[in-house]
């Protein structure tokens, strides 16, 4: 099982390298914190950093005072027992091998400075990660975090002692951390900042080993015997007793193997410790690869299904933020023309829907246009006086033989013109539901595809509202031209038939009769008593009333049809087809502009396809493994 902790390792550095990590973007799918590792917290002045220095059996990390881990350093060790060679590989450097400690040490403080230099932090929750390869090394994962503080120094920022402590709490929240516990043995574990932290994330202590150091130095005739076998400060996993070396030591450049045997002489000459079996270095490195491979055995399927969860979640959010980009011209066009296909199919289905689509056009035409053409005023028109007047001028000074028939021609014509008005706003009031129904289906769930493309959008709706006006223009002369029409050509059929009505009422009984703009029959009309003066007045107002009533209900049929004809069904049709012509004569630039998108979508997507790329070479690497 020792293969899956280099199955760890290769997602850490997969996970590093794309920014995921246990301070990144929660907002996405992660890796990091779904892979078990061991984190090491402590104190600045605990020792920390012997302890892992005798773990890998070399000197490496950075010394002095104050703050000197100042980024995470994520630290995979590989056994090699094949090779006696020794090196360390940076993920940042992929490609250089360290085979000098010194220089990964030098390698370590020159890219934290980079990194902080830009960012101007004093600390960053960023990790190095760094690959030792060694015969000597246990199989291992360790997070080393940068010391923890009470107090600044150095000149130290204030937020210090927070920013550490955050950092901190970040990496060993999740439930996959083994929190690896340093405390230094001559302080008060009371006051301990690592066991503090360690018990606030892990109150169960389920994941927290202790780590005890400084055990050579506590005052003469102490001992932490009774933390270590268990009878006081318990934790679930217990304590390791560890003896680094000391300053002295480490100036004399004293080495890990003489520091091991110094370590086991010093347990082994105290009574208080010869019996313990949890102490030295040697075991410290045997329990955490125990631990680490039992975490990462129970975590595998769970790693497996949480991967495949995450690309599914991930391609339906990037298929949500418009799919992956389109870069060559060819791929520009084509999304530009599918985008705008899925426009015109939405907008039509609006149009052929019911509530503020097609139920909103039926209503101006059974409606709001029969209300209008009713509502028109023949009154004035129809009167003796003006009926006599438009006679007499119609007439000139040639007396009508048996009608006037030019003073009919010249009274319908008149009155057929009042429909221009109605049939003009029925086109209007057609052409605004339109309007409303592109802003709305460009705003809808069938075109969130387009929703990052600002300028695509805008494009859409102009052209679209520039289209819907050169058809209402050609719906209203349309209309216009079918009231001229009646006016230019009347049927002397319908008259014919109206003045045969006289007389004949009982005979043609209702659904046969003629009516006038009342409501009543002509016949019905014409029998009224009506005043000689001007009975012949009347009965000419009362035949050209018929004849209106006659054309208006032709009209109530027949502007709709147009409308939908010239404005409703050709917008269905052909409502970008402006754009579709543009859009192929285009070259690379006005296309990149068009599919220019809001930053912060492109961003998202962006980031999104970054980490899909990242689970996918996850999953790949945890099926290797699982099957």
């Amino acid at each position: 099982m020792e293969g899956v902790v280099q199955l760890i390792n290769r997602l850490q550095g997969v996970a590093t390298l794309v920014g995921d990590n246990a301070a990144s973007d929660k907002s996405l799918p992660g890796l990091w914190e779904l892979l078990p590792s061991i984190v090491v917290i402590g104190g600045q002045s605990s020792g920390k950093s012997s302890v892992l220095e005798a773990v890998v059996g070399k000197d490496f990390l950075p010394r002095g005072t104050g703050i000197v881990t100042r980024r995470p350093l994520n630290l995979q060790l590989v056994n090699n027992k094949e090779s006696e060679d020794e090196f360390g590989v940076f993920l940042h450097r992929p490609n250089e091998k360290f085979v000098s400690y010194d220089a990964m040490r030098a390698e370590i403080e020159a890219e934290t400075e980079r990194l902080l230099r830009t960012e101007g932090k004093a600390v960053s929750p960023k990790p190095i990660q760094l690959t030792v390869t060694s015969p000597h090394v246990p199989n291992l994962t360790l997070v080393d975090m940068p010391g923890l503080t009470k107090i600044p120094i150095d000149g130290q920022p204030k937020s210090i002692v927070r920013e550490l402590e955050d950092m901190a709490r970040t990496y060993i929240k999740g439930d996959n951390a083994i929190i690896l516990a340093v405390t230094p043995a001559n302080a008060d574990l009371a006051t301990s900042d690592a066991l503090h932290l360690a018990r606030e994330v892990d109150p169960a202590g389920d994941r927290t080993i202790g780590v005890l150091t400084k055990l050579d130095i506590m005052d003469p005739g102490t001992s932490a015997r009774e933390i270590l076998d268990g009878t006081s400060i318990k934790l679930k996993h217990g304590w390791i007793g560890v003896v680094n070396r000391g300053q002295k030591d480490i100036v004399n450049r004293m080495d890990m193997y003489e520091a091991r045997r110094k370590e086991m002489g010093f347990f082994k000459s105290n009574p208080a410790y010869a019996d313990l079996k949890n102490i030295g270095t040697g075991f410290l490195s045997s329990k955490l690869s125990t631990q680490l491979i039992g975490a990462i055995r129970r975590q595998l399927p769970n790693i497996q299904n949480a991967i495949n969860g995450n690309i599914i979640a991930l391609e339906k959010e990037i298929e949500s933020l418009g799919g992956p980009g389109a870069y060559s011209r060819g791929a520009m066009v084509h999304l530009v023309l599918t985008l705008c296909r899925q426009f015109e199919e939405a907008f039509s289905r609006a149009v052929d829907g019911g509530k503020g689509g097609g139920e909103q056009i039926l209503t101006v035409f059974e409606q709001r246009l029969t209300n209008n053409i009713k509502a028109i005023k023949f009154d004035k028109i129809l009167e003796p006086q003006n009926v006599k007047r438009i006679v007499e001028e119609a007439d000139g000074y040639q007396p009508h033989l048996i009608a006037p028939e030019m003073g009919y021609r010249r009274l319908l014509q008149e009155c057929l013109v009042m429909f221009k008005g109605p049939a003009d706003i029925a086109v209007e009031e057609v052409h605004t539901i339109l309007r409303q129904i592109v802003f709305r289906t460009l705003e809808s769930e069938d075109c969130k595809n387009l929703q990052q493309y600002a300028h695509l959008k805008r494009e859409i709706a102009q052209t679209a509202a520039a289209t819907l006006e050169t058809m209402r223009d050609e719906a209203r002369r349309m209309v216009v031209t079918m009231v001229e029409m009646e006016r230019s050509y009347l049927t002397a059929e319908v008259f014919k038939e109206i003045l045969s009505q006289n007389g004949r009422s009982a005979e043609l009984g209702p659904e046969g009769l003629i009516r006038t703009l009342s409501g009543r029959a002509v016949s019905e009309v014409m029998n009224d008593n009506l005043p000689p003066a001007d009975a012949h007045l009347r009965k000419i107002a009362i035949h050209v009333s018929a004849y209106i009533t006659h054309v208006r209900t032709q009209l109530k049929q027949t502007i709709p049809k147009a409308i939908v004809h010239t404005l409703v069904l050709q917008s269905k049709k052909k409502l970008l087809d402006k754009l579709h012509a543009d859009v192929a004569a285009k070259e690379d630039r006005p296309l990149k502009v068009m599919l220019s998108e809001d930053e912060g979508v492109a961003k998202r997507r962006e980031t999104c396809m970054t980490r899909l790329e990242l689970m996918k070479k996850a999953q790949t690497e945890v099926n290797t493994v699982a099957y």
